[in-house]
């Protein structure tokens, strides 16, 4: 049986030898010099005699020099003959060693070794060239020139000074001017009041230049590929159109007057029987059936223009009554509504009289719906919210949104009693822990802490909030802060101004912050405690914000996001019935 293996080999020449370094798929490699030897590259090199160790006894690594082996950093290999670095009689210049004297100011140019009084010219392929030093002398590229009466032009040519090159004609820049490869005469190039439009010269106080192509007197202006008078033309698709009054304005290629007329799209339309929808062409009759969904008209009696997540699509009424419609994810799925009677919920319609909790019916006298979740016959066994969780008054009591049972002896804002440890660390201040630790504790320790995952960030919402304003009040600290984002969220976030309680005096000496909580109403003054956090801002705290968030449990992320949906429903049906009573 045959197997043949794809092996690549570098040559490598020692001297007047070369060595075969082959490397195969596997991490072998083959050394083909004297003879045929395997070797891992990692501890091993190939020279020209074989195999040696990449590594000596003692960790050193080493290298080929032709047929013998040193130790990197303690020698030097130049044309194949190790010498000292700290030797100062010798000098390797580009893979040739040369010989100088002990305190000769020698340098490399090229191979070439050269006295520190010469200067070194390359050029782009690496020729050399080898000068005399003299003041106000330059190169270019291997030429050697005066800057005071000489430049380089481009580096690429040694030009005079007021010379330039136009195509491959030489020229006096102080008489002569160049545009495009064409050479006049006459006019200089540092003349302003001649410029090059194409291969022509122009006076701009007498033409002005529209295109390369286009040169048009300056008493006109330019309009597609020729000129127009502003004075009595104006301007449209396919060139220039006289006007006869100051309110006709173009309307794609045609003119329309403005003050009777609109225009849509490259159509004008009379604008006291007509309207437009969105410059799109499409023109409609006002006081019709006849509506605007978008850029496109829909008959009003038989369809419906519906609006989701920045989609616009017309569907067909189910009912002539219908005014509305109701999407379950993708615009394929919508159905048409009345506003009257029913209102939408994640994309189901609802009856009025039915009152949801996330996507279940619920009685509002003998269930209890907290935040959108829902428990069967919760106000009639005691129940009440907290947060998103249910709890019963006698054995449980609730505090910033979490759940605590009464045996606990605790009072919200304070560790429960203990008879045997009821002191306080002394290394821990009642007014700098939990969420206070922002007013001492630096980013630094944020940054390691969320690292760590000492901070829980799977919460309801993280804020990006900007501090206005705060003052102390009764031992405590009211601040009153901006909404700017939501960290957890990619749509755009409405901007609000907040009003929060931190359990705690100190003063925050950051003008940023993220806020972490549970709590989604904002309408009066929030009261913080240590189930809520706030971070100092920074591109850092922000980054581990958001990873860490990225590993919470999807069921937690899935109920944030059917609020959400829940939240919005509710408004839009609180704002479609507010927007029918007052039109009563």
């Amino acid at each position: 049986m045959l197997s043949i293996s794809i092996i690549s080999f570098s040559i490598i020449f020692c001297g007047f030898k070369a060595v075969f370094a082959g490397q195969d798929s596997s991490n072998e490699s083959t050394c083909i010099g004297h003879s045929i030897q395997k070797y891992q590259k990692k501890t091993a090199i190939c020279c020209l005699h074989g195999v040696e160790p990449r590594y000596t006894g003692d960790g050193q690594e080493q290298a080929c020099c032709f047929n013998q082996t040193y130790i990197i950093g303690t020698q030097l290999c130049c044309e194949n003959l190790l010498y000292d670095p700290k030797d100062g009689t010798k000098l390797c210049c580009n893979g040739k060693l040369h010989d100088k004297k002990l305190g000769e100011r020698s340098r490399c140019c090229g191979q070439i070794k050269m006295s520190s009084n010469k200067r070194c010219c390359k050029d782009l392929h690496g020729d050399v060239a080898i000068h005399k030093k003299k003041p106000h002398m330059k190169c270019c590229q291997t030429e050697y020139y005066n800057k005071r009466s000489h430049y380089c032009f481009k580096n690429r040519k040694v030009l005079p000074l007021h010379r330039k090159l136009c195509g491959d004609q030489l020229y006096d820049t102080r008489i002569n001017k160049c545009c495009m490869k064409k050479l006049y005469n006459n006019v200089s190039d540092k003349d302003t009041d001649y410029d090059c439009c194409g291969v022509v010269v122009f006076h701009k106080a007498l033409q002005k230049c529209c295109s390369p192509t286009n040169l048009i007197p300056v008493t006109t202006s330019c309009c597609q590929k020729g000129s127009y008078n502003i004075k009595t033309e104006r301007c449209c698709d396919n060139g220039p159109l006289k006007f006869q009054k100051l309110s006709e304005q173009c309307c794609g290629a045609t003119l329309y007057d403005s003050e009777a007329q609109g225009c849509c799209g490259t159509r004008s339309f009379n604008i006291t029987t007509h309207t437009c929808c969105s410059s799109s062409d499409s023109i409609i009759a006002k006081y019709t059936d006849d509506k605007c969904c978008g850029t496109t008209s829909y008959n009003s009696k038989a369809k419906v223009c519906c609006d989701f997540e920045n989609k616009i699509k017309v569907v067909n009424k189910s009912k002539e009554t219908h005014d509305s419609c109701c999407s379950s994810g993708s615009m394929d799925m919508t159905q048409s509504y009345s506003r009257n009677t029913h209102y939408c919920s994640l994309g189901k319609v609802i009856s009025n009289d039915k009152k949801m909790c996330g996507s279940f019916e619920y009685n509002k006298d003998s269930d209890i719906c907290c935040q959108g979740v829902f428990e069967k016959d919760g106000k009639l066994n005691g129940k009440k919210c907290c947060g998103v969780g249910t709890f019963s008054k006698a054995t449980h009591l609730c505090c910033t949104n979490k759940i605590y049972s009464r045996m606990e002896k605790r009072r919200c804002g304070k560790e429960p009693s203990n008879e045997f440890q009821n002191r306080r660390p002394r290394n821990i201040k009642p007014s700098t822990s939990g969420v206070c630790r922002i007013c001492i504790v630096s980013k630094r320790f944020f940054v390691k802490a969320l690292k760590s995952n000492d901070f829980d960030v799977c919460k309801r919402q993280a804020l990006k909030v900007r501090i206005i304003s705060q003052r102390r009040h009764s031992g405590k600290r009211r601040i009153k802060m901006i909404i700017q984002a939501d960290l957890y969220s990619a749509k755009d976030f409405e901007r609000k101004k907040i009003e929060v309680l931190l359990p705690c005096s100190c003063r925050i000496r950051t003008s940023k912050a993220i806020l972490m909580t549970e709590l989604e109403d904002f309408r009066a003054t929030i009261r913080l405690g240590d189930s809520d956090s706030l971070l100092p801002w920074n591109s850092s705290v922000r980054k581990n914000v958001q990873r860490q968030w990225k590993k919470c449990k999807t069921k937690k992320h899935d109920l944030v996001v059917h609020n959400m949906l829940e939240i919005k429903s509710f408004v839009d049906y609180k704002y479609n019935k507010l927007t029918k009573n007052n039109q009563k």
